[in-house]
């Protein structure tokens, strides 16, 4: 009996975890100029401007003027905020 209740723990554990954000990944929904991205891993990625993000993750998305997140951040968009800026590239914490 000890071993059945062990094993449906461990079972119970395990598809928790694979239900879970792989690390390093924003957990939600990330919607930039039309695209929907579920659960979008941390970096950075191109767009073409002007940008429009609708932030439905649990981190902040920085928008740069400049290719590759480079230049100035035009926009730091928080958790549950939305944003129509000039910008050639966005990280996603």
């Amino acid at each position: 009996m000890r071993r059945q209740i062990i094993g449906a723990f461990m079972l119970a554990a395990a598809g928790t975890f694979a239900l879970a954000a792989p690390a390093g990944a924003a957990s939600g929904l990330l919607v930039v100029n039309g695209v929907p991205r579920h659960n979008p891993p941390r970096g950075c990625y191109p767009a073409s401007s002007p940008v429009t993000i609708h932030n439905h993750t649990n981190t902040m998305v920085l928008v740069h003027a400049a290719a590759n997140c480079q230049g100035p951040v035009t926009a730091e968009v928080e958790p549950g905020q939305s944003a129509r800026i000039f910008g050639a590239s966005y990280f996603v914490f």
